[in-house]
């Protein structure tokens, strides 16, 4: 076993460390920082079709060291078919394509609004927590229909269990804001935000349990919160690192919905799918993983292979096939949110490219904080 790819260099340029795997070790055994060894799978046509191997278990995922089961084990993320079917099925409705582009007006004036508002300051803003968290926690309030007061618990929620503290009371105070509004929804039906129609998919399927409703709204808002911040960040850091394609966008702002998937296969917050088990034996990419290893699947490293993507480490707004990445997963966990976050990427770019047409970063080179599961973005001070 080698010693672990997966610490500081790695939050800092997970591509250029991953990348030396993939063309030189394409199925690795590692170990991750905690000391635990797993099985790295680098190349897009591996990872693309372990994503969809049965063999490949997300039920049998321990927790981590130091981590309550309870974090781990949210509705969805660690669980296979069938019971991964049977609950997806109450919210995969309210996240079609269709319904979430209703909510492209919404997303198109909070950008407008909240963009415009910073673009005349004589400072340099910092876009994280001066746009990015309130325009991801007012899209998310009003597709959730949350009230404005649980963005504190939201927020408290998402940076405790990302920093392994207080967990537990943190998904606690999360599942008192969900029942508070499955319990509004019962009192008032006939809404059309997400809690209200997973709710009626819940009593009318008889299938899922309420601890498992519960869980399943809960992992909704946590991955969709803090996932469509950095997302934002990660997007317009690599535009702001790369002026000839931002000037590009800039002048031709119809290339946003397609400059999305260009960005999302550049950088992740998630470099990797959710932890693997093997079930049995699986031969991947002519290695022999036994039955009982874990496994990661290493997104970052696909969506840079060049042998699925030409000239991989060049940005290019226009890339055709861009949309091909892995960076929402791929089969029956391709992420419930892609349209949602798609959607909000782009309002941004429409909205940043208006009003900060001559942006350009400061400060020092950025800094990432996280764990190789979800790397994130500190800040982003950015002047127009």
């Amino acid at each position: 076993m080698t010693g672990s790819p997966l610490g500081a260099e790695f939050l800092a340029r997970p591509a250029e460390v991953l990348a030396r795997y993939r063309e030189g070790c394409p199925v690795a055994r590692v170990s991750t920082p905690a000391g635990r060894p797993v099985w790295l799978v680098t190349r897009e046509a591996e990872v693309r079709a372990a994503f969809t191997d049965p063999r490949l278990s997300l039920r049998g995922t321990p927790p981590a060291p130091g981590r309550p089961h309870r974090a781990l084990d949210m509705t969805l993320v660690n669980y296979d078919p069938p019971d991964h079917t049977r609950i997806r099925r109450l919210a995969a409705p309210a996240f079609a394509p269709g319904r979430i582009s209703a909510h492209r007006p919404l997303a198109e004036r909070l950008a407008d609004e909240l963009l415009g508002g910073l673009a005349g300051q004589a400072r340099p803003v910092e876009l994280m927590t001066e746009y990015a968290e309130p325009f991801a926690f007012a899209m998310l309030r009003e597709v959730f229909g949350f009230p404005p007061e649980a963005g504190g618990v939201i927020r408290r929620a998402v940076a405790d269990l990302l920093a392994h503290r207080a967990a537990e009371a943190a998904l606690d105070g999360l599942d008192a804001v969900v029942r508070a509004q499955l319990a509004d929804r019962r009192a008032h039906p006939g809404g059309g935000d997400v809690v209200a129609q997973v709710l009626r998919a819940w009593e009318s399927s008889g299938e899922v349990t309420e601890a498992e409703l519960v869980d399943l709204i809960a992992m909704l808002v946590l991955a969709g919160f803090d996932s469509t911040v950095q997302m934002i960040g990660m997007a317009v850091l690599a535009l702001l690192t790369h002026p000839e394609e931002y000037a590009r966008l800039t002048a031709d702002p119809g290339l946003a919905p397609g400059a999305v998937d260009e960005l999302l296969r550049w950088d992740t917050p998630g470099p990797f799918g959710t932890r693997r088990t093997a079930l049995a034996d699986v031969a991947i990419g002519g290695t022999v993983i036994p039955a009982g290893s874990g496994v990661l699947l290493a997104v970052t490293a696909a969506n840079r292979d060049p042998r699925s993507h030409p000239e991989p480490d060049r940005l290019d707004l226009a890339r055709p096939g861009a949309a091909r990445h892995l960076s929402f997963g791929a089969g029956p966990h391709y992420c419930l949110g892609a349209a949602l976050a798609k959607l909000e990427l782009t309002a941004t770019l429409e909205a940043f490219t208006r009003h900060w047409p001559q942006a350009r970063l400061t400060g020092g080179p950025p800094q990432y904080s996280g764990g190789h599961q979800h790397r994130r973005l500190d800040a982003l001070h950015v002047l127009n």
